[in-house]
């Protein structure tokens, strides 16, 4: 038999080796997370050889029977020169330029968060234009789409790794904003990854495994059981359907044979409705990618909710958490003012019961933090422009929790409320309501929501505040005289000789109703509390 020359036996070798391809996570001009270990990982032929090298690491193995390989690199030092990272199998070579090391963010929520600067964020061809002083900013963007199961390899990807300056108009404005006070600060790089869907509720971007570690969303981790194709009971669940499915096709044959229509339809495969979908996809496959931390502006899609919230956020920081195996930081966005004001004392309309639970959600959930945005929400328009408060909100949060930062990092927080002694009025108790976060002192403050003008001291306010209230004993809620007492705020009503429980800015639209600041210009979160009542603990329960 003619041997085959060795030319052909050359190129058969070559076309057995399969190229070597790198998760899309990875590329060109990204920031890879400092100080913890960074897999990097893709597909290749069975058992080929693949090596990567960054930052003097030479590393190498060979892919597993599916294809599958990954390599971690060593813990990385903070670097603002632009490295390659290079990935090679013997049939192919992947350089990806300009990477730097510093800290990533991944910043997720519905369309606040994913609103750009396209969108008409206030001043943004002045930020455009100074953007180019910020080169270490990175970011790269998910593509929307949703699974049933969660997907550990494909990363989707819209939007790749790019200088944020030459990423305009189509950059995160929240997440920007977070990131240039960052730099400012720290001076390190910082990378974002926009993994946000307009519209959408809390529940999709939840894990199944966030379901499963909150008792209260039992009902929810039953549903994921039941179609869980790798558990028994989702197996025999949806054998059932399969059986079903191949009576009526038998029974639609033989319907068809004699000269008949099939009767109904084909039963159809059940699914969650929704739940775990974008994280399946859009979250999962980027688990083993190191980040530094989180930040989260959902709500609107669920904004009729209320306690329930809290259980939700829990399950999301729990589930994610778990999925990247440490306890990163999580800080959130806090609903901003929407429709139109109302005068009426109960409030309690609109986003109101979710704003509380927001601020609930922060005493349950550890290493957490929130940005109110009560003072920069537009009452026409569910996506306010003011971006740049929203996004350095966070930042402080960050600044001062995770880079050690001596500052206020959040507006006042409610602590307590509690009648006072009686004073020599004896028929007008005044209630005394106690902060966290109150800073060098509180202090009556306005903002201009249309501008990116600063807060400022109202000095004509004289220490009276706006937006409180009390209720009286038959439940009926009152307009209450509020005055800034050291770092507290002291509250009466003439028509409540009882009082049972304040509120403060809560209603869907509490802008000129919202004037509590901290000396350092951060709002106070609204809030609903009940008073300690005789031989009662003191509650924070939504009355």
């Amino acid at each position: 038999m003619k041997k085959a020359p060795l030319s052909l036996i050359a190129m058969l070798a070559v076309a057995a080796q399969a190229d070597v391809s790198v998760s899309k996570v990875f590329g060109s001009n990204m920031v890879l997370q400092r100080d913890k270990p960074v897999p990097v990982w893709g597909k290749a032929a069975p058992g080929e050889d693949v090596r990567v090298s960054f930052a003097g690491q030479q590393l190498a193995t060979k892919a597993n029977d599916a294809g599958d390989w990954q390599i971690e690199l060593k813990p990385l030092k903070m670097s603002k020169d632009g490295a390659e990272l290079v990935v090679a199998g013997p049939a192919n070579t992947n350089v990806f330029k300009n990477v730097l090391v510093g800290d990533v963010w991944l910043c997720s929520g519905q369309s606040n968060m994913e609103m750009s600067f396209g969108w008409g964020i206030y001043d943004g061809d002045k930020f455009k234009a100074e953007s180019d002083q910020f080169p270490t900013i990175r970011r790269m963007k998910i593509r929307k789409c949703t699974k049933e199961q969660a997907e550990p390899y494909d990363v989707p990807v819209d939007l790749g790794w790019a200088v944020a300056s030459n990423a305009f108009p189509h950059i995160t404005a929240t997440g920007y904003f977070f990131a240039r006070k960052l730099t400012q600060e720290l001076g390190i790089p910082i990378g974002l990854i926009d993994d946000s869907w307009s519209g959408c509720r809390i529940e999709p971007f939840i894990s199944g495994e966030g379901f499963h570690l909150v008792p209260a969303l039992a009902s929810f981790a039953t549903k994921i059981d039941e179609l869980d194709p790798t558990t028994e009971k989702g197996k025999e669940t949806l054998s059932k359907v399969i059986a079903n499915a191949r009576k009526w096709a038998d029974d639609a044959e033989a319907a068809l044979a004699n000269g008949k229509r099939p009767a109904g339809q084909p039963p159809q495969m059940p699914t969650l409705g929704g739940i775990t979908g974008q994280y399946n996809w859009m979250i999962a496959p980027i688990a083993r990618f190191p980040i530094k931390g989180a930040i989260w502006y959902q709500g609107c899609s669920n904004g009729g909710e209320g306690d329930e919230y809290i259980d939700k956020t829990e399950g999301l920081v729990l589930g994610w958490r778990k999925a990247w195996g440490y306890d990163f930081p999580f800080y959130w966005v806090q609903l901003a003012s929407f429709t139109g004001a109302t005068d009426d004392p109960a409030g309690g309309n609109g986003y109101a019961r979710i704003r509380d639970a927001q601020r609930k959600a922060l005493d349950r959930i550890p290493n957490t933090g929130m940005a109110v945005a009560i003072d920069v929400g537009n009452p026409g328009d569910i996506h306010p422009k003011a971006k740049l408060f929203v996004g350095e909100r966070l930042a402080l949060w960050a600044l001062a929790k995770d880079y050690g930062k001596n500052i206020v990092c959040s507006g006042p927080l409610v602590k307590g409320a509690a009648l006072e002694p009686a004073g020599l009025d004896e028929d007008l108790p005044r209630v005394r309501v106690s902060f966290d976060y109150t800073g060098s002192g509180l202090m009556a403050g306005k903002k201009d929501w249309k501008t990116n003008d600063p807060v400022e001291e109202d000095a004509e306010a004289d220490g009276k505040l706006k937006g409180f209230a009390l209720q009286d004993a038959d439940g009926k809620w009152h307009w209450a005289e509020a005055t800034i007492n050291g770092k507290d705020v002291v509250l009466s009503a003439n028509e409540v000789k009882a009082p049972t429980a304040v509120r403060y800015a809560f209603r869907a639209n509490p802008l000129g109703k919202c004037s509590l600041y901290n000396k350092e210009g951060l709002p106070a979160s609204p809030f609903s509390i009940k008073l300690p009542q005789p031989e009662q603990p003191a509650q924070t329960a939504e009355p």
